[in-house]
């Protein structure tokens, strides 16, 4: 028997060795934001120029400015969970939200999203990215990954957001890929619309809205690294017209083709982006009639190190429309039928803080323009490290318009100037510290492009600090 024992204790024990080893590998991550600011200015921008945070108030002429300030407080905290084997060919992933909380915010009831207010019912705490990312089989070098999760094409142009969908991606020497599928919700929910303020209209069954995306990196060489990627999107919308009862249901289709590229010559880096796009239909205002929307936006700079001190310049440009052309419009489209905000991209160009993407703005809840279209600027930042710890950074961008007729809230060529100074102190590894002032100076005047009216405008002043804990 004790030999019998022997022998089976040497067989479990060859078993055990000879079997793989399963290990399971857990690591966390995120990052916490608390952010002050005061801005005079504060507001939603729209079309008019009435209507507009820039624009005085009060009668003509002197137009008196009302102050439009706003001091609020902020914060956010997004923990990031991930569990994978020990040679990472499966993944599991949960990243939250609670944010962004407002201090203060006393419109909370329970699963409203907001909280704040002093009981603090109703804290918001969703559930922003749940994925499984799995290596495939039989020597493929690529990886998949299913669920919610973050879609980014280059400088969030057009797409820097959170979906549900699949994404396939890899590497292969000198060259990456990738190509993935979501699907978003027209803002039209359940396929109905209401017109004209009463008039409600049936549409498809189903608004849903497919993307598809594919994009190819050459990592040639340090000087060059050039890219190719195309977006199409197509699905069932219903669209009606604030000033009609006419009811546009139709087929949506857009396509997109970029390229870019980015590298170092000799001690300075570079990068330039081009982007054409095309979508339909676009509803023309009181007319209900579909038009056709195409145009592009290039950007691109160099930043080029001098000791301690960075200098970048930077440009871009994206058509406007041409209202002479009536079923044609020549703005720069963006991706459409987002819920919430009509506009998943987060474009911002380098060092533009105040000015730009009301979305995600990482120094203050604001901005007034949230994609490339109908706009130019130019502009550079000369960044200095008194101390390796300490970054600043002194910004001035100009921002114009192509088509000034339809330029969204002075109705002329200059849109005005961007000019901020940043400091940002990192205290311990990942955390950081900082400061933020700024103004956006406007031309002193505007014109309303429907009725012409003139408006004066006010300059709109900035100043934000906060910290961010990255871990």
């Amino acid at each position: 028997m004790r030999k019998f024992l022997q022998v089976v204790g040497i067989a479990a024990l060859a078993i055990l060795v000879a079997a793989p080893a399963f290990a399971i590998d857990f690591k966390m991550s995120g990052q916490y934001r608390v952010r002050w600011y005061s801005v005079d200015g504060f507001g939603a921008e729209t079309a008019l120029v009435s209507t507009s945070p820039f624009a005085k108030t009060g009668a003509a002429p002197a137009q008196n400015p009302t102050p439009n300030n706003r001091s609020q407080t902020d914060y956010r905290f997004r923990p990031y969970f991930i569990i994978s084997d020990d040679n990472g060919n499966v993944m599991s992933a949960m990243r939250f939200e609670a944010g962004d909380v407002t201090f203060g915010d006393n419109t909370a009831s329970p699963g409203s999203g907001s909280g704040g207010n002093t009981a603090t019912d109703g804290i918001n705490l969703e559930t922003k990215w749940a994925y499984i990312d799995i290596q495939l089989p039989f020597g493929i070098p690529a990886r998949m990954r299913a669920g919610t999760q973050g879609f980014y094409l280059p400088k969030g142009i057009i797409l820097d957001d959170d979906a549900a969908g699949l994404r396939l991606y890899g590497k292969t020497g000198m060259v990456g890929y990738e190509g993935f599928w979501y699907k978003v919700k027209n803002q039209t929910q359940g396929g109905t619309t209401a017109v004209a303020g009463a008039v409600t209209a049936v549409g498809p069954s189903n608004d849903d809205i497919d993307l598809w995306a594919a994009k190819v990196d050459l990592a040639l060489s340090p000087a060059f690294n050039p890219y190719v990627y195309g977006v199409y999107t197509h699905g069932s919308v219903v669209e009606g017209n604030s000033s009609a009862t006419t009811i546009n249901t139709a087929s949506a289709d857009g396509w997109w083709l970029g390229v870019g590229m980015t590298g170092k010559l000799g001690i300075a880096a570079y990068d330039f982006d081009f982007l054409y796009g095309s979508t339909e239909p676009h509803l023309l205002a009181g007319a209900g009639a579909q038009t056709t929307r195409r145009g592009f936006t290039i950007d691109g700079g160099v930043e080029i190190p001098v000791g301690p001190t960075a200098i970048g310049l930077r440009g871009m440009y994206a058509t406007g429309d041409d209202p002479s052309t009536v079923n044609t419009n020549e703005d720069f489209p963006v991706l459409p039928y987002t819920n919430n905000n009509g506009n998943p991209g987060s474009y911002t160009p380098k060092g533009a803080e105040i000015f730009w993407n009301s979305n995600g703005s990482t120094y203050w809840r604001g901005g007034f323009f949230t994609s490339p279209a109908n706009v130019w600027g130019i502009g550079g930042y000369v960044q200095y490290y008194p101390v390796k710890a300490l970054r600043t950074r002194l910004t001035y961008y100009y921002i114009g318009a192509p088509k000034s007729q339809t330029n969204f809230f002075t109705g002329k060529s200059n849109i005005g100037s961007e000019i901020n100074l940043l400091a940002e102190y990192t205290v311990w590894t990942g955390v950081r510290l900082y400061a933020l002032a700024g103004a956006i100076v406007t031309p002193g005047s505007g014109r309303q492009p429907v009725t012409g009216v003139d408006t004066k405008l006010k300059d709109l002043q900035l100043f934000a600090v906060g910290i961010y804990h990255d871990f």
